[in-house]
This record gives C-alpha cells, structure tokens and sequence, in this order.
C-alpha cells in the first residue's frame, strides 16, 4: 500500500505556490464599494421619503370594485436605512374597523437593474416579495411582481394555490405616489386589490 502524504504534500505545495503567485487581490475592493454605493435606483425613490397621510380603498378582501373599504386614518412613514440602500416604509392605522399594519423594504439591485419590494403585515403571516423585471431600471411606474400561497384570500376554493400578484408604485411628484397591489386569481382576470394614496 502506497502513502498518500506525497500526493497530500504535493497538492499542498501547489496551492501555496499559486497564492504566492498572486498579484492582485481577489476583491477589488474599489469596484465593490463603487457597485455597492447608492445610487441612480435609490435617488429615483427619494420623493417618496417622509410622513404622509394615506387613503386607502380595499377593492377585494374587505370591500367590492363597486363599493371598496375606504380609510383615511393611515399614515405611513418612510426612512432610508442601511446607510440610504434601502427605504423602510411602515403603514399603521385602521381599515374596516379593524387596526392595520404594514412593513416594507424596497431597494433598487444594481446588477438586475431592478427595483426589489418586501412586505409583512397584519393580516396574513406571510412575506410578500416582489421583483421588477431584470433590466427595467429606473422606469416609471415601478412595476414588480411575485406570487403567493393564498390563505383564502382570493377565497377558499384557491386555499393552498400560486397566486400571482403585482406591485405599481407611481411617483406621480414630491406630494403624491399611489401604490397599487393586483393580483390573478386561477382562471380570473387580473384584479385589483388596493390602492394607497
């Protein structure tokens, strides 16, 4: 039987000889910092940052497309985090009688050239995530889409079902931007859900 330390000590002495070989680092830690900065995507967002007063009309769950769940006792607040890479955006008040809370982070991704938008909040125990498509960029209205896993939402004959669903935001100027949430039932035209004004 033939030892293995040869071959061990070989391969060992080859790897140390290729990073000694090694010029250059294998981060460039100027094109990171450059690529991960903030930039374009997040200065595009900058008018929707502050504290605003909302009205929201509920077109589904709580209400019909002919007579929507209507709340003008919203506010949301949006601040930049992570050293201004991404927007929080909190909605607290009350829709139909009952106390409502919603949880943001929106981002723009650099590399898919893309916005990028998660939500959590009090009325389902899901995360909601949506992506722009790749290479949309800065375009406006902000278009992103996800799916979920309906919890009778879209009624109890699609429990346990992919829904598909979609986020606008539109920055219509400084004082106003509306965010709209669509989603697909199976078999059903797309419909909208909410919108928050």
């Amino acid at each position: 039987m033939r030892s293995s330390i040869p071959i061990i000590v070989g391969l060992l002495l080859a790897v140390l000889a290729a990073t000694a070989a090694r010029t250059e680092p294998m981060v460039n830690m100027k094109a990171l910092i450059e690529r991960t900065s903030p930039g374009a995507g997040q200065e595009a967002l900058q008018p929707l940052v502050g504290k605003w007063r909302v009205t929201k009309s509920s077109f589904w769950v709580t209400g019909t497309p002919e007579h929507p769940v209507i709340s003008e006792a919203m506010t949301t607040e949006r601040q930049w985090i992570a050293d201004g890479r991404f927007l929080d955006d909190t909605t607290t008040g009350s829709m139909g009688g009952r106390p409502y809370f919603r949880t943001g982070m929106l981002g723009y991704n650099p590399m898919d050239k893309r916005y990028e938008w998660t939500t959590a909040d009090n009325q389902t125990p899901i995360m909601m995530t949506y992506y722009g498509a790749v290479g949309s960029a800065l375009a406006q209205p902000i278009k992103m889409s996800g799916q979920f896993t309906d919890l009778g939402v879209a009624g109890e004959k699609n429990v346990g079902k992919n829904i598909p669903m979609r986020t606008e935001i539109k920055i219509t100027n400084n004082d106003r931007h509306t965010f709209e949430l669509y989603v697909t039932p199976p078999g059903e035209p797309e419909r909208l859900v909410d919108r928050m004004v």
